[in-house]
């Protein structure tokens, strides 16, 4: 008789539906989130009595109008990315998909914060 070592042995697919489902549900939800992040970072150079496109505008205040927006605009991105890699980590390769996207939507939008905010 032979004896089999299940030490290895992946789970089936679909074994952690829910985080497969709440990585892509943080997926749709980052174009949802953009708009709220857009719409606070104006109100928060009025609050500072500056205007968004102004170029008199001081670094520090380009620092403290750009970090409260790229937080918003980051969470589901971080959400699914968390949560791709828990599904990823179990053993579906599905987890990927959602783990791929979320990095890449956040990484792309860091990148265009940190270079507005250079440049201006």
């Amino acid at each position: 008789m032979s004896s089999l070592d299940h030490s290895d042995a992946r789970p089936s697919p679909g074994h952690d539906a829910g985080a497969l489902r709440r990585a892509w549900i943080a997926v749709a939800l980052v174009p949802v989130f953009f708009l709220p992040a857009l719409a606070l970072g104006y109100v928060m150079y009025d609050l500072f009595g500056y205007a968004a496109e102004s170029p008199a505008a001081p670094l520090w205040v380009d620092v403290v109008c750009a970090l409260p927006p790229l937080a918003l605009y980051l969470a589901p991105c971080v959400a699914a990315v968390v949560l791709g890699r828990r599904v990823s980590r179990a053993g579906d390769r599905r987890g990927l998909v959602p783990l791929a996207v979320g990095a890449g939507a956040g990484l792309a939008l860091t990148v265009l914060t940190v270079v507005t905010v250079i440049n201006s």
